[in-house]
Formats: structure tokens, sequence, C-alpha cells
């Protein structure tokens, strides 16, 4: 579940839709950054550049290799 919400002041947060939770339920709130995901991306796009690299063997149905920019 992805709910977005605004931040009232450092304890409360006043949220864009209901939560479809019950009261007294407990939750867990994760704070991504900007940094968080270019970090995220960097990382993910070396990975793939490791796992198809030019010394991968052509995979695509086009005979063509793919190129990860």
């Amino acid at each position: 579940m992805r709910i977005q919400a605004e931040i009232e002041d450092p304890t409360h947060l006043k949220l864009k839709q209901p939560l479809d939770a019950e009261v007294g339920s407990v939750i867990v709130l994760e704070i991504l950054g900007t940094s968080d995901r270019d970090e995220f991306l960097t990382g993910s796009s070396s990975l793939l550049e490791r796992a198809y690299g030019d010394d991968e063997p052509d995979y695509s149905e086009a005979g063509t290799a793919i190129k990860v920019s």
C-alpha cells in the first residue's frame, strides 16, 4: 500500500487518503529521499551493465546488441 501524506509538524502527518487499517494497528514509515533514489538507480544500472556487458552473448531476437546508456 502506498499512501501520500503532508508533514504538518515533526510528529504529525496529514494523509491524502485514509489508511486501510484497523485503529490501533502499527505501521512502519520509511522515508526515501532523493539521494536514496539516486544511489538505487546508480547501483542497479551498474549491476545491469555487469550482467549484460559487451562480453555477454546476444540474447535479442533481432540479433543486435542491446545497449545500456
